[in-house]
């Protein structure tokens, strides 16, 4: 006889369905605020996917939620010109090595728990200069080096490229040439823009002692996009005076570029609109001189810094909305005397701004953080004592390190597509 089961009848549980996220909502927020690094696996996905990610409407906005966020620090470390591991046979800014690497510079909230992430390496067998000036805008990195190759790398999306030769440029010792780097809003493109001298004499006169300068200087842009990097470069107008080593700086309307030509002191700005050159004053009482005062960039405006004592500088920033001649005013004076390090005048650069605090980076060597409300500076961290620089084989870096520092931004901007 069969004995019936008693057992209460198993039921069948469903979990009704997630609704699905409707498309613009997925493709304007949810995608958007993921890390490129994740983007570049959903890409994989499937096809739709793949155009999603590579749309301009999602490149822009992913763009504009990492520049609403405090900027991350990018760190290229190069040997140093005088390690002793350099041949002294080289030129010293000429000596060269077969890859490049970009780290970001990862702070912890106490001193010393700072680290760095390697985020991309590139090799480059036919050799690249220590001596180099990178600028950044919007995920792009351009870098010029002493023997004139231009690059310019997204290091998110691990893209490299390197730009064609410009028009040729004298030999000047111990110049670094300087690259800009923009987003050129009449072409809906990024440029970046590069000085030459066409002839550069140096002369002493016999009568007062002083140095005088003939030369004949150019300025040409190239276009990024259209292609792996673009199509040449194209003259401009001529700068109208000349243009010095240091590092230009580019806001949403113009480059600025430091002359040491003209008393009293002044930059000289290319307008991205007008296409044009203009003379634009220093600070009162500023006196430019190279590896003294320093041209850097603070939230978006020109920011000129300038020494006070030899411990406190004065930092001035401008208002640029497009005319000539900005309005400078005193932001803050930074103080380092109580610091355990002191301050040289190689390099004073803002790296990042967030309301009333700065990141500064110093002497190619270390970071200061500045609360601008209770006017203290702090070091937090020593880039050559306390980070060690990873290569893709597990590697560090060995020797003496010139720590090239820029403010960075993720993006998915590509160089090959370079448009907004």
């Amino acid at each position: 006889m069969t004995i019936p089961d008693k057992r209460p009848e198993k039921r069948c549980r469903t979990t009704p369905p997630a609704s699905p996220i409707p498309e613009d909502l997925l493709l304007s927020e949810v995608l958007p605020r993921l890390p490129v690094k994740s983007l570049a696996r959903f890409k994989a996905v499937c096809r739709s996917w793949w155009l999603a990610v590579g749309s301009p409407a999602l490149v822009r906005r992913h763009l504009q939620l990492t520049r609403a966020e405090p900027p991350s620090i990018l760190v290229i470390p190069r040997k140093d010109y005088h390690d002793s591991d350099v041949d002294d046979d080289d030129d010293e800014n000429g000596s060269q090595s077969e890859e490049i690497s970009f780290h970001r510079l990862i702070l912890g909230k106490a001193p010393g728990t700072a680290d760095v992430e390697l985020m991309f390496e590139k090799a480059w067998p036919e050799g690249m200069a220590h001596g180099a000036l990178p600028t950044h805008c919007d995920g792009l990195v351009a870098v010029a080096t002493a023997t004139d190759q231009i690059f310019v790398c997204n290091p998110a999306t691990r893209e490299f490229v390197a730009l064609p030769p410009g028009s040729r440029d004298v030999v000047i010792d111990y110049r670094v040439p300087a690259v800009a780097l923009g987003y050129d809003p009449q072409r809906n493109r990024y440029v970046v823009a590069r000085y030459f001298y066409r002839r550069y004499d140096v002369s002493e006169d016999i009568v007062s002692g002083e140095f005088l300068l003939d030369h004949d200087i150019g300025h040409e842009i190239f276009v990024l996009g259209d292609g792996a990097g673009g199509g040449g470069w194209e003259p401009t107008a001529d700068p109208p005076h000349a243009i010095g080593p240091a590092r230009p700086i580019c806001t949403r309307e113009a480059f600025y570029w430091c002359t040491s030509e003209l008393r009293p002191s002044a930059l000289l700005r290319f307008g991205l609109r007008s296409r044009a050159f203009d003379v634009v004053p220093c600070p009162p009482g500023a006196d430019y001189v190279h590896g003294v005062d320093h041209l850097t960039e603070l939230a978006g405006k020109p920011c000129y810094v300038q020494p006070v004592t030899d411990t406190a500088f004065d930092f001035w920033v401008a208002d640029d909305d497009g005319g000539p001649r900005p309005e400078w005013s005193i932001h803050c004076r930074v103080d380092f005397e109580d610091c355990s390090s002191s301050i040289g005048s190689d390099a004073l650069l803002v790296v990042a701004a967030a309301r009333d605090k700065m990141l500064i980076a110093a002497d190619h060597r270390s970071v200061y953080s500045y609360d601008a409300g209770r006017k203290s500076v702090r070091q937090v961290v020593d880039m050559e004592e306390e980070l060690a620089y990873e290569r893709p084989d597990g590697r560090t870096f060995a020797g003496e390190l010139m720590h090239h520092v820029v403010p960075y931004v993720e993006s998915l901007v590509s160089i090959g597509n370079c448009n907004y």
